[in-house]
């Protein structure tokens, strides 16, 4: 019996450790790919290198405890983005895979730290205002048409029973709290009637969000920009196209045939 428990550990050490080198081993190509002094570019490069990859949802859900998920050969829409930006800072700033984590560590933590389930930040207007605070994007939605977005958000807190990590006392406690915080603040979106309008003023590798009709949620889906000309398209991990793609519509119609999109905000990257 103990032999047998001994050969499952190390099965399992070896499993982790092997998926471990083949993300490094990723990491690395995408270190390869040509560079850019623009980090608005830089991102949407890392994006790009991502088309084609299976949509995964949940990536980050599951674990019995909170740790640093790196996932390369499966993405939601969250970490396809913040993939992208980490990948980007670290071919500018510190292009080894300890920078790629390290940045990954304080885009998706707060103050980069990582102390359980709330400590992560699940809301993306929390995501923003935690990362502009640090100064590694802005939020520019009111420069680009952008109106006051007054919504009470609680969607966690009221939908304990999607998250099994809330099902301590302590943790929906905290959430709660963190929903408090982000209720207190000013935001603003680009309902979707103006979004053609803002979309000469985008960049390529804005990060854009679309707000949402269902009650408590601040956002439902993320992307990242690319240009074509005036016009705007999404790179996104896709729910329906079960992979990550590029919108085939500008990002006006994309967002108007998806009833639950009210309209979207946006954030650019700043280098520090």
């Amino acid at each position: 019996m103990i032999r047998v428990i001994v050969l499952s550990i190390f099965l399992l050490s070896s499993t982790v450790s092997f998926a471990q080198l083949a993300v490094q081993k990723v990491f690395a190509q995408k270190m390869d790919l040509p560079e850019s002094r623009d980090i608005g570019t830089q991102v949407l490069r890392m994006g790009e290198s991502f088309l084609g990859t299976p949509y995964v949802a949940g990536t980050l859900e599951g674990n019995p405890t909170e740790r640093l998920v790196c996932k390369f050969d499966g993405l939601d829409c969250t970490t396809l983005v913040e993939s992208s930006v980490a990948l980007a800072v670290a071919k500018t700033e510190n292009p080894t895979y300890e920078g790629f984590k390290n940045e990954l560590t304080k885009l998706r933590y707060r103050e980069g730290i990582i102390d359980g389930y709330p400590s992560r930040l699940h809301y993306v207007l929390d995501w923003m205002y935690e990362n502009e605070k640090r100064g590694r994007l802005e939020n520019i939605t009111a420069k680009v048409g952008g109106v006051p977005y007054k919504k009470e958000i609680n969607f966690m807190s009221n939908h304990a029973n999607l998250y099994p990590s809330m099902a301590e006392t302590a943790v929906w406690e905290k959430v709660r709290e963190q929903e408090g915080q982000i209720n207190v603040r000013e935001h603003s979106y680009i309902p979707k009637s103006g979004i053609q309008k803002a979309e000469p003023m985008l960049h390529d590798g804005d990060i854009v969000a679309f707000t949402s009709s269902v009650e408590g949620l601040d956002v439902n889906h993320m992307g990242i920009i690319s240009k074509v000309g005036s016009r705007a398209y999404l790179i996104h991990a896709s729910l329906t196209g079960k992979k990550v793609i590029m919108t085939s519509v500008p990002l006006a119609e994309y967002v108007a045939s998806v009833p639950k999109h009210t309209g979207m905000i946006v954030a650019r990257l700043n280098d520090i």
